[in-house]
This record gives C-alpha cells, structure tokens and sequence, in this order.
C-alpha cells in the first residue's frame, strides 16, 4: 500500500479548509448579500426615510434606535445581545418600523448583532458600541441658557422632539410668589418679565414634566434681571446753575420713548417740586431759585422708578486747555503766538488778526473744546500792555462743528481793563464748540485786533 507524505496529507486538510471557508463565504453572500456601499452607521439623529444603510440612534430618554435597511429575502429576524444588568437578548421580524430598546443605565453598552433565515442559518455577527442619550427633561434642564433681556430675563431650552412637555417656573419677587407656566411643543424660549430690580439675583425654580413618560425634574437657576432701558439714562443726568437766576436738572434720553422725572428740592426754606413727562432727546427741569440738594425719581414706560440724588455746583474752570484746539478767522504771522496762543494758559502770548493787509471787521476764533460739555460762561483778557483792539463781540456755540446757535450778542468788552472779563450765558447750553465773533474796534477805522487768553466755565 502506497503511502501519502504527511506534507501532502497537510496540503490536503488546508486545500479543504480553504475549500470550506470559501464555500462559506459564498453561501453567506447568498444568505446575506452584501448591499452595494452599505455599512453601519452610529449617530444621534434619527433618519427621516428608510435608511439604505443599517442606522443605529442613540436617542433620548435612555433608548437606543435601529433604523433597518433593506434586507434579503431569506432573512428573518434578527438577534440583538448586549448585557443591561444581566445578559439580554432581542429578536426583530418586523424591519418595517425602528426597534426601540430602552436602556438603564446612561454608559457605553456593547451590542451584537446577527440576521438568522428560517432555518436558523445564521449570519457573520456585527459588533457596535452605542451610548443613549439621557431623559429628555433631565436634558433640558441641564441645558439652559439664561439671557437677560429689559426687566426679565430669558431661558431657552434646547429643543430635543416635537413632544408636548410642561414647563413651570416659580420665584419670589419682594416677598411675592409668582410663576410662569406653559405647556407646548414649540416652549423652547420662555420669559419671566416685569423683574424691576436689575440689582439683585433671584431664584428660579424649573420644572419640566413629560406627561407621556409620566416623568418630572426640577433644576434651581439663580441670576438677575437685565436693566430695563430708562434706567440707562441715569449717567446723563446733570445739574447746574444757568445764568443766573435758576437751577436746572438736565438729562439726554437717547431711548426715543416718554420718562417722568420729578425733581424734589427745598428753596427757601419750602419744599419744591418740579415734574415732567417728555420723549424729548435733550430734556431738562428749570428749578426755582438756586438750590443745592436735588432728589431725582426716574419712572419709565413700564411704570417703574428708580431714585437718586444730585448736587447742583458752582460751575468751574475747564482746566483741560491742552486738549482743546482754536482756529481763527485771519492771523498775523510771527505776532504774538498764532490762534494756539488764545488756550495756552499764558497770558504773555496772544492772538494778533492780520494787519500787514487787514481783513475788515468782523473777525472770529473758534474753540473746539474735544467733546461736549455744559457751558455757563466765557472769560477772556486782553492782550498785555495794549488797550485798543475790539470792544463789542457775539457768542454762538454748537455741538456738530457745522451747526452754530446764537446765545448772546453785542456784548461789550473793555480793552481799557488788564483783566479777565467774565460774561455769565443766559443759560446754561451744551456745545463742543464756541465761536466769538469780534464786532466793532475801539478806534474808529482799525480793521485789526488781538486777544491774550479765552478761558470757560461749566460742567
């Protein structure tokens, strides 16, 4: 009897072994055939048609979601194992519909997955590692954002399913309990308004139910209310004497909708009161008599107030000169220092209008002052050692640089005095820039004229 070499005996079993295993392969793929471009796909949004590819949903409220894709024929059911305190095992035969598996625990689980034909041939076994998502109001809850917004504030809940959930806040205003409830789909944003007190944070009581899975959380969120617009105006708020007679509490309501402002003041021994409802941008109150000590009430559209005090000054020197620049109507080179001579805090210096070939009368300088300020008086000096020049002058301000409104004209100023001449406004104006204008000379036929030093008072 002829022997078979053990090396031929080993081709023999591995020549079968591959001979199996590609059998094998082939009836699987008769089995389950391979759908062209067709692999698994893990995601957390839930597809809108039948999927061409097996999709696996990690989905809210601990479930997970499998999406079937077109199958063979032959296949039917499928087997699902994973362990969820204790091994588990679940058998799909309608590939119709998602299959939904509620989960315990919110952690990483292991699921396997094979199809089986009816006469329990079973396919290569698929392994996917899938997370659930939480419950829905416990995902809400953890993910809400605040936002103040004018005398409220607002909390928007990330929108997790059309489902109906419940909404209920509950706070305390002012020993006041109050709520807020609403039950929709679409509360996605809700507001809690009419929050007065912008300085203080309250605390909100959140609480989500889900009727449909007979479930509830509540969160606690503590924040403040955003400012409610008037109460913007505040810093505007100023005060000072104008001319000199009267007081005035002045404001620039840049909100374009009607406030109240009450001023209450003591004059003379007697208590004042002096009240105003305007939409008006550039407000102010005229004060009887010249007090100090004003009490300000601030109410807005929404009916609240706010209060605070002021105390109205003697107007002062604007002693930032350095900041400011003048121009002028002519100069006389080399003569006394040019326009920047009229703010350079020395009276040494001056300002000398042209006189090698002299513009007429009038002659102007304009001082821009950098930013808008409350001006109630102008003080000028003449040039040293010299006492003709000019003798009548106008005043006229404006806040843009284009735009000038008369205040004061034919003011006189006396170049016969060597020192400062104060001339007091009519009343108090707000302006960037003044323009002085000089009118008349003091000698009958000079078209020149100078100036040592302008200074101006305010607030």
């Amino acid at each position: 009897m002829k022997r078979i070499p053990k090396m031929n005996l080993r081709r023999s079993f591995l020549f079968a072994g591959l001979l199996l295993s590609f059998y094998a392969c082939k009836e699987e793929e008769l089995v389950f055939p391979k759908q062209e471009g067709q692999e698994v796909i893990v995601t957390e949004t839930r597809p809108t048609a039948k999927p061409t590819n097996l999709t696996l949903v990690s989905a809210f409220n601990q479930n997970i979601e499998i999406h079937w894709p077109a199958l063979s024929d032959r296949v039917a059911k499928a087997q699902i194992s994973y362990v969820d305190g204790g091994e588990k095992r679940v058998e799909v035969t309608d590939f119709a519909k998602p299959t939904i598996i509620h989960l315990d625990e919110l952690k990483e689980y292991d699921f396997a997955l094979k199809y089986l034909t009816a006469d329990a041939t079973a396919s290569k076994v698929t392994g996917v590692k899938l997370t659930p998502r939480p419950y829905e109001v416990d995902y809400k809850l953890a993910n809400v954002a605040t936002d103040k917004v004018d005398g409220g504030v607002k909390f928007v809940f990330p929108n997790t399913s059309e489902k109906t959930f419940k909404y209920l806040i509950n706070y305390t205003v002012n020993g006041e309990n109050r709520k807020l409830e609403s039950e929709n789909s679409k509360s996605d944003v809700l507001i809690v308004d009419k929050l007065f007190d912008d300085t203080k944070n309250i605390d909100f009581n959140i609480t989500i139910s889900d009727a449909a899975l007979n479930r509830s959380k509540t969160k606690l969120v503590e924040t403040s209310p955003g400012i409610l617009p008037y109460k913007t105006l505040v810093p505007s708020f100023a005060y000072y004497y104008s001319g000199q007679k009267n007081a005035i509490t002045a404001w620039t309501n840049t909100l374009g909708e009607q406030v109240t402002v009450k001023v209450e003041y003591t004059w003379n021994g007697s208590s004042k009161i002096a009240q105003i409802s305007t939409s008006d941008r550039d407000g102010e109150l005229l004060l009887e008599g010249n007090p100090t000590n004003v009490h300000v009430t601030l109410t807005g559209k929404e009916g609240a107030s706010v209060s605070f005090d002021g105390v109205i000054l003697p107007p002062k020197e604007f002693a930032d000169k350095a900041s400011w620049t003048a121009t002028v109507s002519d100069n006389q080179a080399g003569d006394g220092g040019g326009a920047a001579a009229l703010i350079d805090n020395n009276t040494d210096t001056y300002w000398h209008s042209d006189w090698g070939t002299p513009a007429p009368f009038p002659h102007w300088f304009r001082i821009d002052f950098g930013r808008a300020r409350f001006v109630s008086k102008i003080s000028m000096i003449r040039r040293k050692n010299k006492d003709n020049g000019f003798v009548r002058y106008n005043v006229e301000v404006s806040v843009d640089g284009n735009n000038f409104a008369t205040v004061a004209k034919d003011i006189e100023f006396n170049p016969s005095n060597d020192g400062w001449q104060d001339y007091i406004l009519p009343k108090t104006v707000k302006a960037r820039y003044v323009r002085v204008t000089m009118t008349a000379p003091k000698n009958q036929g000079d078209a020149f004229t100078h100036l040592g030093e302008f200074s101006a008072f305010g607030y």
